[in-house]
Order: C-alpha cells, then structure tokens, then sequence
C-alpha cells in the first residue's frame, strides 16, 4: 500500500465509519495506521475527538478479475500514484528527522 492509497482508505473511514458511542465522524488526526497483513488486510485505531472513545477498524481489500467499483468511487481508481520511494529518499528523510525539532512555521516560513 503506497501513501496515495493510504489517503484514500482515510477518506473512506472519515467518511464511512462514526464513533460506536456518540456518532461522531472522525478527521485526519483520529485515524492512526496500526499495521496490516500483506496488500489486503489494515488495521487503523481511531480515537473520537469528542468522547475519546477508541476503536479499531479492520480495512479488508479484495480484488478480483470481476470486481465491481460503484460509480461514486470510480475518481478512486484514477487517483495518481506515487513512484518508489528510493533507499537515499529514504536516508534523506531519516537525516532530516533526526535532527528536526518539529518547528514547521520555521520550515514554511516564507523568505523573500
């Protein structure tokens, strides 16, 4: 799974899945990647932004020759994709992390 399709799994629990206890619909920050099995099985921990209330989601993705997408999620499918990411993209990221102190206004910031 490459980071466009983990956007798109988002989408759909933000817009699918409402907290069990209030009804709540989750946003960006409630939704946390826990692992997965191969291509076809995720597993996401959602946390409810109003009750703290927290679940588990289990995503299962089953493809086959005569699968059928409805047409309100066929702009899913034509998504663009992402290349591989390198070893040294990679390493880059890592160097940068490990020296990041998490200021993103300074990172932002613009210079003229």
């Amino acid at each position: 799974m490459n980071f466009q399709d983990l956007r798109i799994i988002v989408g759909q629990i933000k817009k699918n899945v409402k907290c069990p206890k209030c009804n709540t619909r989750y946003n960006d920050q409630d939704i946390e990647l826990i692992g997965g099995l191969g291509d076809e099985q995720h597993f996401f921990h959602t946390t409810c932004s109003k009750c703290n209330s927290e679940s588990i989601v289990n995503v299962s993705l089953q493809m086959s020759d005569n699968f059928f997408i409805p047409n309100e999620l066929k702009k899913l499918g034509s998504a663009p994709r992402m290349g591989h990411i390198s070893a040294d993209e990679v390493l880059d990221m890592h160097n940068f992390l490990k020296n990041f102190d998490g200021d993103f206004n300074r990172i932002f910031k613009k210079t003229d």
